[in-house]
């Protein structure tokens, strides 16, 4: 993908992309199934070098981590948009109580809150969107 955005040569705000977290493609401690602080900032990093990019517009922590706190997420995601390698963040098929704890938690410390969620809604799984998000 980094190579067509590349050989395209569109204008980087004509485009926007994402990036999704939590399965990891690197082997070792705190590299897969994890939002650590130590995983989310090598795995901007190692998006934002397959893309050769210097940012990413959103970022989606893929399903809840029951391992880490909520607190250590909302903090490194915080971080990251405050470095500018990511514009947005949020969650992807998280429960709305997480949801509202990491939003709590951002906001509490101001830091930067989850803006966007990516739920699983389709034939098949409509209950969370159409009745607990609402």
């Amino acid at each position: 993908m980094g190579r067509a955005l590349k050989e395209f040569a569109w204008p980087r705000v004509s485009y926007m992309v994402s990036t999704k977290f939590f399965f990891g493609i690197n082997e070792g401690p705190n590299q897969q199934q994890t939002f650590s602080r130590k995983y989310l900032h090598n795995a901007i990093d190692g998006s934002l070098a397959r893309l050769q990019l210097d940012y990413v517009d959103l970022v989606f922590c893929h399903r809840p981590d029951p391992h880490t706190p909520i607190e250590e997420t909302v903090w490194a995601m915080s971080d990251i948009i405050a470095r500018g390698k990511a514009l947005y963040w949020g969650t992807s098929k998280w429960s709305a109580d997480e949801i509202s704890t990491a939003y709590d938690i951002a906001d509490r410390h101001h830091l930067h809150k989850p803006v966007m969620e990516q739920p699983e809604y389709n034939l098949l799984h409509r209950k969370r969107v159409e009745n607990i998000y609402k």
